[in-house]
C-alpha cells in the first residue's frame, strides 16, 4: 500500500493497533496516537525491533486545539501525512429514560468532535499538495436508529455524513475520503461485554480488510457487509414498520473505549 506516512488516533488498542502494525509491516512510518502512553510505547518497540518504523503523541481527541495542533506539528516534521486515520472512539449505551447529558458529553467529544479536528487538521496541506487519504471510523450502528444508543450512533451518523459531504467537495484534489462501518470486532475494550456480539471479527481480521481496501480509495467500507446490509434496508422503511423491527433488539447498556 503506497503510504510513505500514516497518523493513527486510537491506536493503543483494537483496531487501531492493528492497522498500524500492517501499515508498519509494509514500510508506512506510523505515528501512534492515545492517551495511553505505556501502550504506544510497547507497540512501537515491537514495530521497531520488526524493522518498522513509529513515533509515539499522546492524544486526548476530546482536547480538539491540543489534537488539531499536535497533527499540524506531526505533519510539518514528518515531510507530510499521506494518510490520516480518525479511530479513537467510545460507546455508551443508555437508554432515554436514563439520559443525562453528563453521561454523554465526552462520548459527543470524542466521537464527532474529536474525529473531525482529527481529519480537518492538514487537510488544507493535503489539498495544497494535491495528496493525501482521509478515514474516519464510524459504525454500524450509524445506519438506523437502534434503541438505547441514541448519542452513540448520533455521534458516528454525524461522523458518517461529514465524510460523505467532504469527499464530493474533495473530488478532483487529489484527496481522497473513505467512511469504515465496522459491525463489532473483539478486543480488550470489548471482553467485558456480556451481551452477544454477532459476526464478530478479531481486530486483526478487520485490520486485514480494511487494508485490503483502502488502497482503492473507496467511499465507505462496511463489513460484516449482511449486518449493514440489513441495518441500511431497515433505516429505510416506513417509520411505524420501521420501529416495531428494531424494538426488537436488546437494549444494551455497556460502555465501550476502543482505543481513545
Amino acid at each position: 500500500m503506497d503510504y510513505r506516512t500514516a497518523l493513527i488516533t486510537g491506536a493503543s488498542s483494537g483496531m487501531g493497533r492493528s492497522v498500524a502494525r500492517s501499515l508498519a509491516r509494509g514500510g508506512t512510518e506510523v505515528v501512534l496516537c492515545a492517551r495511553r502512553v505505556p501502550e504506544l510505547e510497547a507497540l512501537a518497540a515491537e514495530i521497531r525491533s520488526a524493522g518498522g518504523r513509529a513515533r509515539v503523541v499522546e492524544m486526548d481527541v476530546a482536547d480538539t486545539e491540543r489534537t488539531v495542533a499536535s497533527i499540524r506539528a506531526v505533519d510539518a516534521e514528518i515531510g507530510g501525512l499521506d494518510l490520516v486515520m480518525a479511530n479513537a472512539g467510545i460507546g455508551r449505551a443508555i437508554d432515554a429514560k436514563r439520559l443525562r447529558w453528563e453521561r454523554i458529553s465526552q462520548l459527543c467529544l470524542i466521537n464527532f468532535n474529536g474525529a473531525i479536528a482529527t481529519l480537518c487538521a492538514v487537510l488544507p496541506e493535503m489539498v495544497k499538495r494535491r495528496r493525501g487519504h482521509l478515514v474516519g471510523v464510524s459504525s454500524v450502528g450509524a445506519l438506523a436508529p437502534f434503541p438505547g444508543v441514541g448519542a452513540y450512533g448520533a455521534s458516528k451518523a454525524g461522523l458518517s455524513m461529514f465524510l460523505a459531504s467532504i469527499r464530493l467537495d474533495l473530488r478532483g484534489t487529489g484527496v481522497a475520503v473513505t467512511c469504515i462501518h465496522p459491525g463489532f470486532v473483539r478486543t480488550e475494550m470489548t471482553a467485558h461485554l456480556k451481551k452477544p456480539m454477532p459476526l464478530a471479527l478479531e481486530s486483526d481480521e478487520a485490520a486485514d480488510l480494511i487494508l485490503a481496501k483502502l488502497g482503492s480509495h473507496p467511499a465507505e467500507i462496511n463489513f460484516p457487509v449482511s449486518m449493514t446490509a440489513v441495518a441500511r434496508a431497515v433505516a429505510a422503511l416506513p417509520a411505524p414498520l420501521r420501529d416495531a423491527a428494531l424494538l426488537r433488539f436488546p437494549t444494551p447498556d455497556e460502555d465501550v473505549d476502543d482505543g481513545a
